[in-house]
């Protein structure tokens, strides 16, 4: 098919833009949509919320609105972005229905609880917890740019437990990225005395 393209004997398929929400309800059920022209808003701090319009794939209204009180971000896969998740609970903050009956909502969720789904069906935000001291040398739980680690059962320093931990926060969302900007600031103060 590469070589193909490369020589303009086909032309790369178009059409619309689609995004993957998995939604899980206050009893835990999953709910997978497939969304039209998906359009993901992010916001740049922890206290503002994440905007996304969505709209159905196919006009199946049983199936739509997929919201429901307490329901939480399991996974999000929209263009532009790598897999998303958030814990906080997700809220319609706008509906619209178009002439032709489709009902278009705007869901919102914390931003500060926002991070990198967990890779597998299931989602959920990957969390690290950022331990009271720096991991000693017997410590075997993977290491992130933020300090972070995630607790691996077998380590002899962590075990599963949250109790080591001074913090846990979704990684690859705001409070790890600020952590791992702040670490390379200090490091680089470091290397400069």
């Amino acid at each position: 098919m590469a070589w193909l393209l490369a020589r303009d004997k086909i032309g790369v398929p178009t059409g619309p833009t689609l995004a993957t929400l998995v939604l899980a309800g206050a009893g835990g059920a999953a709910h997978r949509f497939r969304l039209d022209d998906p359009w993901l808003t992010l916001a740049d701090d922890a206290g503002g919320e994440d905007a996304f319009p969505a709209g159905p794939r196919t006009r199946t209204p049983k199936r739509w609105p997929p919201w429901r009180p307490g329901s939480s971000l399991r996974r999000l896969i929209a263009p532009g972005t790598g897999p998303l998740a958030a814990p906080g609970e997700v809220r319609v903050i706008d509906r619209f229905r178009s002439g032709s009956g489709v009902l278009r909502l705007t869901l919102a969720w914390p931003a500060g609880l926002r991070g990198t789904a967990a890779p597998g069906p299931a989602g959920g935000v990957v969390r690290h917890g950022v331990a009271y001291v720096g991991p000693g040398e017997s410590c075997v739980c993977a290491r992130h740019g933020c300090g972070g680690v995630v607790p691996v059962s077998w380590c002899a320093e962590h075990g599963d437990a949250v109790g080591p931990v001074l913090e846990w926060h979704p990684g690859g969302g705001i409070r790890c990225t600020d952590l791992s900007r702040a670490r390379g600031l200090a490091a680089a103060r470091g290397r400069a005395d």
